[in-house]
């Protein structure tokens, strides 16, 4: 059975551009619903540009329109002649409150599916400090007809609201993250190869652990003098990052973060607990994962249960001590957790696509 749908989210997530970087779920799951053998196209909010653009791949359409929350109405106009247009079997919604509550409000109008896309716990979000934004969220929780999670946690925490849902985490494109030799990745970064090299490859904010990191850095560097962090990622936070052992690289594309981590002795996620982090996933804990890397991680949300064959890669969180124990055994050990073929956006976009069919 083909099913025309209408894919609704930002174009803007986890600092990464829908159309630019085609990254992410938001991305890579309508996509593969196309792959899929069904029809439709996706509809991006876009919040940094005043224009309007267009991306077609192979015959499917992204639109992105400019989108302010406080002056919606040309963007609404403009995605709803898309609707009106399409004429989708179901609604997709996903990225923030407020899409949610659009997507419900146009499947209610066409009486069609509900599926709400719930990637990280949207009401920790900037925007839900609006008045009424919260309750947008938890009324598409309950009204959908489907919530799709990114993370076991998370559909703990959303069954307290509605009994439809189904996880869909977040994967990774392994044509792109991918081993590659670890001294030609250096040679292409400029890392001396007699470095041993810990890295961090993510957004910098305040439940991210990076003083943690910093902290267990310094011990590690008794040890090991040759010892350097390796960082990239938008820094969030009013840190020093300008130490002789810690090598910065800013905001990074892509393919740029295939060889910084590919050029590491050990990747880490040094996230602290939070109730944003606990019940998310990790984009990066399949990146890392597609390269072959050994990892470390901290003990939040169920971290630990995804790298169960390496129980010894799991410290405790805001633990410099633990920390610094934990990556010295992984770069000694070098235990290196296999790829779960679950995570390649294939696989998950067959399994979105089947349980769209459930509903319709």
């Amino acid at each position: 059975m083909k099913v025309k749908f209408l894919f609704l989210c930002k174009r803007y997530y986890t600092n990464k551009d829908l159309i630019a970087d085609k990254f992410g779920r938001l991305f890579h799951l309508p996509l593969q619903l196309v792959k899929n053998g069904h029809q439709g196209l996706v509809v991006a909010a876009d919040y940094r540009n005043k224009k309007s653009e267009i991306l077609e791949i192979a015959n499917f359409s992204f639109y992105s329109i400019p989108f302010a929350l406080l002056w919606p109405f040309s963007f609404l106009f403009k995605m709803y002649r898309l609707f009106r247009q399409c004429q989708p079997d179901i609604v997709i919604a996903s990225g923030d409150s407020h899409f949610g509550a659009i997507g419900l409000l146009l499947a209610k109008i066409a009486k069609i599916p509900f599926v709400f896309d719930v990637y990280d716990h949207y009401a920790s979000f900037g925007t839900n400090k609006v008045p009424g934004m919260k309750s947008l969220y938890y009324l598409a929780l309950r009204k959908a007809d489907l919530v799709v999670c990114a993370s076991i946690p998370l559909s703990h925490f959303v069954r307290k609201y509605n009994q439809s849902v189904i996880v869909i985490e977040n994967g990774v494109d392994i044509s792109l993250f991918k081993p590659i030799d670890k001294q030609q990745a250096r040679v292409r970064l400029g890392i001396p190869n007699d470095r041993v090299i810990v890295g961090f490859f993510g957004s910098i904010d305040k439940n991210r652990g990076i003083e943690t990191l910093i902290e267990a850095g310094k011990i590690l560097r008794y040890t090991y003098p040759s010892l350097q962090l390796l960082l990239a990622g938008k820094l969030g936070i009013s840190i020093n990052l300008e130490k002789p052992w810690i090598d910065y690289r800013g905001v990074v594309q892509q393919k740029e973060v295939v060889l910084l981590i590919n050029a590491c002795d050990v990747v880490i996620i040094p996230y602290l607990p939070d109730s944003q982090v606990e019940l998310s996933n990790a984009c990066k804990i399949a990146e890392y994962l597609a390269c072959g890397q050994p990892v470390v991680t901290t003990r939040v949300a169920n971290y630990a249960d995804i790298f169960a064959t390496a129980p010894d890669a799991v410290c405790e969180p805001g633990d410099p001590i633990d920390m610094a124990h934990t990556i010295l055994a992984q770069i000694q050990a070098q235990k290196v957790v296999e790829f779960p073929k679950n995570l390649t956006w294939e696989q998950l976009g067959k399994k979105l696509s089947q349980a769209l069919l459930t509903i319709i």
